[in-house]
């Protein structure tokens, strides 16, 4: 599910990044701005899918996930 999730996401932040650029050019702004308004959507859409990834994470994953974290920082110590 979690691969379900990232892919919309992904999916979603380029439609959203497109659909701001031109809509941005057809009223009018400048092409900079309007690339820098489709990158802020991209990276609004990205970051939800994020977080949506994250609420959907149950507690033994999370937990399967964080003692793999600290495994990897103590092996590396």
């Amino acid at each position: 599910m979690e691969l379900l999730v990232a892919t919309w996401s992904v999916r979603l932040a380029a439609v959203a990044a497109l659909a701001v650029a031109v809509a941005s050019i057809a009223s009018g702004i400048p092409v900079s701005e309007a690339i820098l308004r489709a990158i802020a959507a991209a990276f609004v859409f990205t970051l939800g899918g994020r977080i949506l990834l994250t609420r959907l994470e149950s507690k033994e994953q999370r937990f399967r996930r964080l003692m793999a974290q600290r495994a990897r920082e103590g092996g590396a110590e």
